[in-house]
């Protein structure tokens, strides 16, 4: 880096000149750099959650197509059917799933509520009870705390009011959120490999193939992560199921399942929470000692979920310190809330392994290159269609060149090439600028022979075949202007 110096002055004048060590140049460079990425960053993130309504449907469909996407690849190979049927049963599977649990789990909740409010109220009086033997605590002291818990319930019955008009807002908020997920989850399905090539095709042409293949390691690694939550949150789910079974409440089991497979999507804290609530719900039911029974269930399942599964079934796909999944969930939650500790562990795993390809060390080495992206990133490179060359015959190169859009290669100064050689045409212009073959002749003066060409042949053999000069006769005088017998060849002007 060139170091810029005053104007020289008298030695009496000239300012010390203190100069920066290039370490705190460069540091100072890459500074304002990062400041920029950063800020670039922060604009962006803000802009997103301005518009959560939809981000987070667009984030779920991206999820769900990454466990959806082999179902639908097995459809297309196996069967006759196209990407968008494929798509259309895949997406019309998950809607069947999804709504027979939901109705199978709140049917068995309203055959059961009568039970449950029996017996929370038969819990709840032996919970009196115990407390007046335990602590000393009598019936009216507890009917003071009830009343006073009512009476702040009706003094802030204003903002009750406010939170359900809210609540009803979120409810039509989640239902707009229903619909994008569908729509953008199908057309995942059916077109997200054109969609992802043209998001790459935006890019300069030399970063398109690495972005492409550090996305498909990401996705991959994304793909398995979901896999195996979902495994994971089946097994979980299932364990605790067999857990109120064998406790004789296996009319609670379906709904239960569903609790806990649902809140183990929730990094950390969502096994926690389901299994307290299964918990309580049997310390309701059983009393205490079928709760310290299912407390045992979901504490071996939970050991057996995070020492077994996980780390069998993720492997070195999704590699991932616990520290930086707490940190994740923690970032997450703070800066988006619940969706933002759901989505974050996710984006952990999808950007580790798009960093790890980028710095050269590949997750995924299996994974090979994806040439027939490579190829349509070329044909894009080459401002040619993908199938120009193949519909004709010929390569994609000879495509480009029929149609007049392929650029003509740079070489270095001193190099040549095929194109850059020089023409009979070339040669007659310049025989054109300057007749006299050799240069010394012209300038001085000598005389030149018409029936002699400048290489010293001959011209009376005969003329010229018609097919013209090839390129080792294209100095050949016979081209140029005849001149009288014994006449001086012309001189160029000024010479």
């Amino acid at each position: 880096m060139s170091k810029l110096r005053p104007t020289p002055r008298p030695p009496g004048m000239a300012p010390e000149v203190e100069e920066i060590p290039m370490g705190i140049r460069r540091a100072a460079s890459w500074s304002w750099r990062l400041v920029v990425i950063v800020a670039a960053g922060a604009l962006l993130l803000w802009g997103l959650l301005q518009v959560t309504t939809i981000v987070i449907p667009l984030l779920i469909a991206i999820l769900l197509a990454s466990l959806l996407t082999p179902f639908v690849k097995v459809l297309t190979r196996y069967t006759f059917l196209g990407r968008g049927a494929a798509s259309g049963i895949a997406l019309l599977g998950l809607l069947l799933v999804i709504a027979g649990m939901s109705t199978l789990a709140g049917r068995q909740l309203i055959d059961q509520w009568d039970d449950i409010q029996t017996r929370a109220v038969q819990g709840f009086q032996a919970l009196l009870t115990w407390s007046q033997d335990s602590f000393g605590i009598d019936t009216p002291m507890i009917n003071s705390a009830i009343d006073e818990g009512l009476r702040q319930l009706q003094n802030y019955s204003g903002q009750l009011v406010s939170g359900a008009v809210t609540t009803a807002a979120t409810l039509g908020n989640i239902g707009t959120g229903i619909v994008v997920a569908l729509f953008s989850l199908f057309f995942l399905l059916s077109g997200g490999a054109g969609i992802w090539r043209w998001v790459v095709g935006l890019l300069p042409p030399a970063a398109r193939v690495p972005t492409h293949e550090a996305f498909r390691r990401g996705w991959k690694a994304l793909s398995a992560y979901m896999r195996t939550q979902i495994l994971v949150a089946a097994v979980d789910a299932t364990g605790i199921a067999i857990g109120m079974i064998a406790l004789s409440l296996g009319s609670y089991a379906v709904p239960i399942w569903l609790l806990v497979f649902l809140f183990s999507f929730i990094p950390l804290v969502g096994a926690i929470v389901s299994g307290a609530i299964a918990m309580l719900l049997v310390l309701v039911l059983n009393g205490w000692v079928g709760a310290l029974i299912m407390l045992a269930v979901v504490l071996a399942v939970q050991q057996i979920e995070g020492n077994v599964l996980q780390p069998f079934l993720m492997g070195k796909a999704v590699e991932i310190h616990p520290l930086g999944v707490f940190l994740g969930v923690a970032v997450g939650a703070m800066i988006a809330g619940i969706p933002g500790a759901l989505f974050a562990i996710p984006l952990i795993a999808f950007v580790n392994a798009t960093l790890l390809y980028v710095v050269g060390r590949d997750p995924s080495p299996e994974l090979g290159e994806d040439k027939a992206s490579a190829e349509h990133f070329a044909a894009l490179t080459r401002r040619t269609p993908v199938t120009a060359g193949a519909t004709a015959g010929t390569s994609a190169s000879d495509a480009g060149t029929a149609h007049g859009l392929t650029r003509k290669p740079l070489t270095r100064a001193g190099s040549t090439s095929a194109e850059d050689a020089p023409t009979v045409d070339d040669e007659r212009a310049s025989e054109g600028a300057s007749p006299s073959a050799d240069p010394s002749a012209g300038s001085e003066g000598t005389s030149v022979d018409p029936a002699t060409s400048a290489d010293g042949s001959s011209s009376a053999d005969g003329p010229t075949p018609a097919d013209g000069p090839t390129p080792a006769d294209a100095g050949s005088s016979t081209d140029g202007p005849t001149l009288p017998d014994g006449g001086d060849a012309p001189r160029p002007a000024g010479s």
